[in-house]
């Protein structure tokens, strides 16, 4: 004798067989990344911690500069380098945001040639490099912090005080640390109308990444390979709030920032062999803020991190001129009646400021 479910009973008989196991799954998935958290959270912390061995580009002072000191929000006195550009009109103001370890005379290796573009230059060491003060107590590493933010937040502020600051806002340049610092303001600052970034690398992103490629060594290597993206997230967070605490500071969301960017430009160069941050970090990044197309990304074949300005020459400071020439909020024009009584621009920026001298 054979006994037949109705199909409704039936029915219900498997869909809560599923529920069962879907909820069994999912405790068992719980359980195991809990294990793995309390298991290998502090050396994963730990690995997040060391900073990796870099060269950061150090230059020498340039004579031309005007060297300032201003302050940050937390009463910390920074180290700036105010440079002219080298026309007779400005075009624009570019901010340059140094890598870890760096300082501020490096930027004319990266961006010098601007000035001859009509773009004037600021440079500034953050916290705890070149000459600006040191925050007691603060360990300096190589992951976007609230700090870094903080001080690019300053050096904006002093450029809107000087008495020949651009109602225009300015562009940055970041460079790996620079860059992610550049990201993070950006998103915040509507008075910054483009970024370009060399190196650049988002906390999450990054960190989920370093934790998967290692996961093989710290993990039984069948276990960490099948294991889910969503459980290193996870591990991802908790050590990220580990580490905030252990360090007394913030990450920082790029991923977040960068959704605010567009439709202001950005130009993302990276390293095409750069095994440090990996090109795909830089993809997943950008997929966060190219909904409106306003990213342009160039991989530099055969670059490493940090060293596509050395290997592309002088194709690097053309590419750049170019991006920023084309995004600037005024062109130069010979012919100041061109633009005197002009209306405001589609931008909301007076075209006028371009040909008007500087007090």
């Amino acid at each position: 004798m054979t006994l037949e479910l109705p199909p409704l009973m039936l029915a219900q008989t498997v869909a809560g067989a599923m529920v069962l196991l879907l909820v069994l799954v999912i405790v068992v998935v719980a359980v195991y990344v809990g294990l793995i958290e309390w298991r290998y959270s502090a050396e994963v912390a730990r690995m997040l911690r060391q900073a990796p061995v870099f060269r950061p580009l150090r230059g020498e002072p340039d004579p031309g500069g005007e060297e300032v000191r201003f302050r940050t929000e937390d009463g910390l006195q920074l180290a700036g380098t105010y440079y002219r550009a080298l026309t007779d009109r400005r075009r624009g103001v570019v901010v340059f945001c140094h890598e870890f370890l760096g300082d501020r005379h490096g930027a004319y290796e990266y961006v010098g040639a601007l000035r001859e573009e009509g773009f004037d230059l600021f440079a500034y060491d953050s916290r705890n490099h070149g000459d600006s003060d040191a925050e007691p107590g603060y360990e300096v590493i190589h992951w976007v912090s609230d700090r870094e933010v903080r001080d690019l937040r300053a050096a904006l502020a002093y450029l809107r005080s000087r008495p020949d600051r651009d109602p225009a806002g300015v562009a940055l340049f970041g460079v790996s640390r620079g860059g992610g610092t550049a990201l993070c303001v950006a998103g915040e600052d509507p008075t910054v109308w483009a970024v370009v970034t060399d190196g650049a690398f988002p906390t999450a992103i990054t960190m989920l990444h370093h934790i998967r490629r290692r996961a093989v060594i710290l993990i039984h290597e069948v276990t960490a390979r099948l294991m889910p993206r969503v459980a290193f997230e996870y591990v991802v967070w908790s050590v990220r709030r580990r580490l905030e605490r252990q360090l007394g500071r913030r990450f920082p969301s790029i991923e977040r920032a960068v959704k605010r960017i567009p439709p202001r430009p950005w130009l993302a160069i990276h390293g095409g062999s750069d095994g440090y941050i990996e090109p795909g970090v830089l993809e997943e990044l950008v997929r966060a803020a190219d909904g409106a197309g306003s990213v342009t990304v160039w991989l530099v074949a055969g670059a490493k991190h940090n060293q596509c300005r050395e290997v592309a020459g002088e194709e690097y400071r053309r590419r750049v001129a170019e991006f920023l020439r084309s995004a600037a909020p005024r062109r130069i024009v010979e012919d100041a009646t061109e633009v005197a009584g002009s209306a405001v621009a589609e931008s909301g920026r007076p075209e006028v400021e371009a040909v008007a001298a500087r007090g």
